[in-house]
């Protein structure tokens, strides 16, 4: 889900104007009230997170929007990689998660600090309800991870921790995330590394995980856009004459409402661990393009 969020200052020519609606209704109004102002700051936020900030000049703003066109202004304005910073977010979310033998329903929302706390419901054998609680955090200008810890009736309390760091050229993204039930011998571990666009038509993901002391590989490639994405390809990789083929298909932001996320995500998988994913391939410098197109409309 891609939301425009703040416009911020950093220098006397900047102002900061937090705001969830018309980002041409608040520029407009920033240059109004402040006429002196050469430029403006604009750091378009994805799910409570920014990377990239726009600085966009006085003369080419009101020259673009006299011609109602803001495509020759994309280029005009400087693109400031500021790094990964967290932004104001009370979002709400809902994850469903759909496979054959195995079903979670998850609701969270922000409470605090990137702190998410939430409920889930998970359908494996039986019917069984618990509580989530997990928390975002920066690694670097180019990395972020979340930790938090679940509670089901009936079991141990799991924990479980993700990261993912994009490339310095932006053309992949590395994965790793852990899964451990106390006093048990539960423990997951995965990684896996995606390189993007490839050929400009698909993502490619390479990935190992241990499950139960079992080591296995999987290749899949995805299709799609940023609502609906589509991933086939192979796991339980032993030799040429052993593998699995699966699917994953994802629905994201289905409701299309601004800080209320809704996720389904159905699989062939047999289990669903570590299909919700951390990603950051939004956050690249090639997708700016799309947050302009969608949030600089004049009309």
């Amino acid at each position: 889900m891609l939301i425009p969020i703040s416009i911020q200052a950093e220098e006397s020519n900047f102002a900061i104007i937090g705001f969830n609606d018309s980002i041409i209704n608040k520029i407009d109004y920033f240059f109004s009230t402040q006429p002196t102002k050469k430029n403006i700051m604009w750091a378009p936020k994805i799910k409570g997170k920014s990377k990239y900030t726009f600085s966009i000049p006085r003369n080419a703003y009101f020259i673009s929007k006299n011609h109602a066109d803001a495509s020759d202004l994309f280029y005009l304005s400087e693109q400031i990689d500021s790094g990964l910073k967290f932004q104001s977010n009370k979002s709400k979310n809902i994850d469903i998660v759909i496979s054959e033998n195995n079903s979670n329903l998850i609701l969270s929302q922000n409470i605090l600090s990137n702190i998410n706390a939430g409920l889930i419901l998970k359908n494996k054998e039986k019917i069984s309800f618990g509580v989530i609680l997990n928390k975002d955090f920066i690694i670097s200008k180019n990395a972020l991870g979340n930790f938090g810890v679940e509670q089901v009736e009936d079991k141990y309390i799991a924990f479980n921790a993700k990261f993912v760091k994009l490339s310095n050229n932006q053309n992949s993204e590395f994965y790793g995330n852990i899964n451990h039930e106390f006093k048990s011998n539960h423990l997951n571990v995965g990684i896996s590394n995606t390189w993007f666009d490839i050929a400009n038509q698909f993502d490619f993901t390479l990935g190992f995980h241990e499950q139960g002391k079992k080591v296995e590989s999987e290749i899949y490639a995805t299709f799609g856009d940023e609502n609906i994405k589509f991933d086939v390809g192979l796991n339980q990789i032993k030799n040429n004459s052993n593998m699995n083929m699966f699917f994953n298909l994802k629905f994201e932001n289905i409701l299309n409402k601004e800080n209320f996320g809704s996720n389904v995500i159905i699989t062939s998988k047999e289990s669903i661990l570590g299909l919700k994913k951390l990603r950051l391939k939004s956050f690249r410098k090639k997708n700016l393009d799309i947050l302009w197109k969608k949030h600089m409309n004049y009309n």
